[in-house]
C-alpha cells in the first residue's frame, strides 16, 4: 500500500522520481521493518557506484511512517541527480542535504491536507507544524546553545552546571512564552549526540536551512507547475559542484536577501491559521 501511495503521488509531480520508488522497493534497496538491535529511526546511503541508495525505516504502518519513507526516498531522488558526477564529485555539504527530502514530505504531507476533512484535517496540520516547530524554533534553541559554548569555550572550561544554565537560556530565548518553564530540558546537551561529531559543528542549522529552502521551492512549484521540474533537477545535480547561493539560482532564488526566507516563514504562518480556523468550527 505505501509503495502505491508514494508512486501515485509521486507520479503526478516527477514520473524519473516515482520510477525510483517502485526501483527501491522493488529491488531491495529498503530495510523497513523493526527488529531487535535494529537503530531506531530513519536513514538514507547513496550509492553512486551503484546507481542506487540504501534506506534503513523502522515501517509500523501508520501515516508518519509512509512520510518517513518519502523523506529518506527524497535523499534517494537526490543521489539520482548527482550519480553521474565523478568520484570525488558526489558528496553536497550539509545545508542543501534536507533539500529533496523535505520536498517529498511536503508532497506527501500537502496533498493529503488537502484531500481530508474534520479532525483528520486537523490531525495532519498539528503534525506538520510540530515538525516546524522543531526545526524553527528548538533547532535555534540548539543553535544558541552552541553557539555559546563554542564562544565561552575560548576563555574558560565549561563544567555542567555551566552547560545546564547555557540550554536554559537558550531555550528560554527560543521558544519564549510559548513553552511551559516546567518543561524547560537543561539536560538537552546531554542526549544530542551532534554535540560530540567533532567535525560537524553547528549541524542543527541545515535542519532548519533545508525545512525553509524545500517551503520556498515548494511556492515555486506551486506557481510554475511543469515548469519547475527541470530547474529541480538541475539544482540537485549542482549541489556537489557549485555553492548554495549559485545552486538556489538555478530556482530563480536569492538567499542573500531575507525576503526570501520570509516567504517561507508566511507558508508556515498560513498554516497556522488554517489549524485556528480548523480548530474554531
Amino acid at each position: 500500500e505505501s509503495r502505491d501511495y508514494l508512486v501515485e503521488h509521486f507520479n503526478s509531480f516527477a514520473p524519473d522520481l516515482a520510477e525510483m520508488v517502485e526501483r527501491a522497493y522493488d529491488e531491495g534497496w529498503i530495510d523497513f521493518l523493526p527488529r531487535s538491535g535494529k537503530v531506531g529511526g530513519a536513514f538514507c546511503s547513496n550509492v553512486p557506484f551503484l546507481k542506487q541508495s540504501r534506506v534503513l525505516t523502522n515501517f509500523t504502518g501508520s501515516f508518519g511512517s509512509v512520510v518517513t519513507l518519502a523523506h529518506e526516498l527524497g535523499h534517494a531522488y537526490h543521489g539520482q541527480q548527482i550519480q553521474d558526477h565523478r568520484p570525488l564529485n558526489t558528496g553536497y555539504t550539509m545545508p542543501v542535504a534536507e533539500t529533496a527530502s523535505n520536498f517529498n514530505e511536503l508532497i506527501i504531507v500537502n496533498d493529503a491536507i488537502e484531500k481530508s476533512e474534520g479532525e483528520e484535517k486537523v490531525q495532519l496540520i498539528e503534525s506538520q507544524l510540530q515538525d516546524c516547530a522543531q526545526i524553527i524554533v528548538d533547532i535555534y534553541s540548539r543553535f544558541l546553545f552552541e553557539d555559546e559554548v563554542i564562544r565561552r569555550r575560548k576563555n574558560t572550561f565549561l563544567f555542567a552546571k555551566d552547560l545546564e544554565e547555557i540550554m536554559l537560556n537558550a531555550q528560554k530565548e527560543a521558544f519564549g512564552d510559548g513553552l511551559d518553564e516546567s518543561t524547560l530540558h537543561p539536560y538537552m546537551w546531554c542526549c544530542k549526540s551532534h554535540y560530540y561529531r567533532a567535525g560537524l559543528s553547528y549541524y542543527n542549522f541545515p535542519y532548519a536551512f533545508g525545512g525553509l529552502f524545500s517551503r520556498g521551492l515548494y511556492a515555486k512549484y506551486m506557481e510554475e507547475g511543469e515548469a519547475f521540474l527541470p530547474k529541480y533537477r538541475a539544482l540537485l545535480n549542482a549541489t556537489t559542484v557549485d555553492t548554495v547561493e549559485h545552486v538556489a539560482g538555478i530556482a530563480g532564488i536569492d538567499l542573500t536577501q531575507p525576503e526570501f526566507w520570509r516567504t517561507s516563514l508566511q507558508v508556515i504562518a498560513d498554516k497556522i491559521d488554517e489549524f485556528i480556523a480548523e480548530t474554531s468550527k
